[in-house]
C-alpha cells in the first residue's frame, strides 16, 4: 500500500501543479475588471474551453516527463526512451492541434476582455501564431473593438501571412493615421523582401503631407514600442 501510495505521489503532484497553473492562467478576473452587457458570459465560456484543451494536455505532457525521470533513474532505458519520444511527439503534434483549437476562444477573450491598455495584447499573446489568422480576417473591419491591438498583435506573433491586409490598411488614404501607422510599424518588423517592396512603394507615393504624417508616425511608433 505504501508503494502503491509512493509512487503514486509524483504523478498526483505533477497533476494538481498543472490545474492550479491553468486555473489561474484562465481565472477570469484576470480578463474582467470592468465587464459589460454579455461579456462576462463569453469570457466564462472562452476561458473554460482554453482550460479545458490546456490543462488536459499539461496533464499528459507533465505526467510523460514524470515518468521517464522516474524510468531513467532506475535505469530502465527502453522505456525511458519510448515515454519521451512520446512526450515530444505530444508536444509538438498535439500542441499544434490544441493551439489551433484554443486561438478562437483566445479571440472571444480578447474582444470581450475589459482590462487596462497594457494588458489588451495579452491573449493575442497567449494565443500564439494559430490566432493570426482570426486576426487577419477581422482587421479590415473599420469598427473592430481593439482594432490597434490586434494589428499591433500581429506583430507580436509576427503573422506574416497578413502582410497583403495590412498593406491594404497602409494604403487606405480613408484610414485614420493611426491605424495606416499601426500598420507601417508592423509591416516593418517583418523585414521580408515583400514587406520591404511595399513600404518601398509607400515611401515612394507619400508625397502628401498626410502620408507623410503616417511615416513619421509609424517611425515614432518604432522606436519607442
Amino acid at each position: 500500500m505504501k508503494t502503491a501510495i509512493k509512487n503514486i505521489i509524483p504523478y498526483f503532484l505533477t497533476s494538481i501543479f498543472v490545474i492550479a497553473i491553468w486555473n489561474l492562467n484562465t481565472w477570469i478576473d484576470n480578463y474582467a475588471w470592468f465587464p459589460k452587457g454579455n461579456d462576462l458570459l463569453i469570457l466564462e465560456n472562452a476561458l473554460s474551453s482554453i482550460f479545458y484543451y490546456k490543462a488536459i494536455f499539461w496533464l499528459v505532457v507533465a505526467n510523460l516527463i514524470v515518468f521517464s525521470i522516474r524510468q531513467l533513474r532506475k535505469k530502465n532505458f527502453i522505456a525511458t526512451i519510448i515515454s519521451t519520444i512520446s512526450a515530444i511527439l505530444i508536444y509538438f503534434i498535439v500542441g499544434q492541434l490544441v493551439d489551433k483549437k484554443c486561438a478562437f476562444h483566445y479571440y472571444s477573450v480578447f474582444h470581450s476582455q475589459s482590462v487596462t491598455e497594457q494588458y489588451l495584447k495579452e491573449p493575442i499573446v497567449s494565443a500564439g501564431y494559430h490566432i493570426g489568422p482570426i486576426l487577419t480576417e477581422n482587421i479590415g473591419d473599420k469598427k473592430m473593438k481593439y482594432r490597434r491591438y490586434a494589428i499591433v498583435g500581429i506583430e507580436k506573433i509576427q503573422y506574416k501571412p497578413a502582410t497583403l491586409t495590412l498593406a491594404k490598411i497602409l494604403f487606405d488614404k480613408s484610414e485614420l493615421d493611426i491605424f495606416r501607422a499601426d500598420a507601417y510599424q508592423t509591416l516593418t518588423t517583418f523585414q521580408t523582401e515583400e514587406t520591404r517592396r511595399i513600404l518601398d512603394d509607400f515611401k515612394i507615393q507619400a508625397t502628401g503631407s498626410i502620408d507623410i504624417k503616417v511615416i513619421e508616425l509609424g517611425e515614432y511608433f518604432i522606436k519607442n514600442k
